[in-house]
């Protein structure tokens, strides 16, 4: 008889390698029946490794058959296949799958599962994020950044679908990191040289001390920090060292710079 994989059991990490170990040793010596498979609601629920590797090596294995609700069968697959002790990300991904199936009661709603499946929406109780932090060892400010990606993957008919796997789960994550990271806009030369050029207006214009003062400030104002601790010299060098790069284009510029105001006759102009 073939059995579906339920959704708690699909959503631990699957190990082709683990089947072909177990098929191989099942063709030695038969099905070791100290280990059934876990069935509920007549989908597998535990032992989806032992279940493809008997078919592979054409063995009859045992069964036995978990009575619960949903949420406990959840409960069973974390605590029997050491989600715990996996990857971050698959708990991570483990935590989606829990949520998308029980839903996540949020505050002031009704207490009813908000999850929808189709068009049928199950009413039963929700666990609330602090119910879902319990369950799975962590944090419930864990749960909470969990939860925002999971709203945000929902949302999105494209990462819904991605996020149905570990790996599409990955992809999801880097997904969603790269649309919040925010976008710096293509640095602009001819913009940032005006900026320059607006400055050196407003220096000759509106200051009246001398160049002294007016260096003695400048140099103030690209080391301040530089006492505070390691850091604040380390930022003060920067800026530093910054500001004589900028300088070098100055020097190269100068010559041409001179030579133009040399060569262009005073103008008088006429009101």
């Amino acid at each position: 008889m073939y059995y579906k994989i339920s959704k708690p059991c699909a959503s631990v990490t699957y190990g082709e390698k683990q089947v072909k170990a177990l098929a191989k040793r099942m063709k030695e010596v038969g099905y070791d029946t100290d280990r059934p498979i876990v069935l509920w609601n007549g989908t597998i629920l535990d032992g989806r490794h032992r279940y493809l590797a008997s078919q592979e090596a054409e063995v009859e294995p045992n069964f036995i058959e978990f009575n619960g609700t949903e949420e406990e069968a959840w409960d069973y697959v974390f605590i029997h296949n050491d989600v715990d002790g996996n990857r971050p990300i698959d708990k991570d991904f483990f935590y989606v799958q829990r949520a998308n199936a029980l839903g996540v009661r949020g505050r002031g709603g009704d207490g009813t599962n908000q999850y929808q499946s189709g068009n049928v929406v199950n009413t039963t109780l929700a666990p609330s994020q602090q119910d879902h932090a319990e369950s799975l060892g962590v944090h419930r400010d864990t749960i909470a950044r969990w939860e925002k990606d999971r709203k945000e993957m929902m949302s999105d008919p494209e990462l819904a679908e991605m996020s149905s796997t570990l790996e599409g789960y990955k992809e999801a994550k880097k997904e969603l990191k790269r649309r919040r990271d925010p976008v710096v806009p293509n640095y602009r030369i001819d913009e940032a040289m005006g900026a320059i050029k607006g400055i050196s207006e407003l220096y000759s214009k509106r200051y009246q001390g001398t160049k002294e003062e007016a260096a003695s400030v400048l140099i103030s104002e690209l080391i301040r920090g530089c006492e505070t601790d390691d850091i604040g010299l380390s930022i003060a060098r920067d800026y530093v060292k910054w500001f004589l790069s900028l300088k070098e284009v100055l020097d190269v510029a100068e010559p041409e710079l001179i030579q133009f105001l040399q060569e262009q006759p005073t103008l008088k102009l006429v009101n």
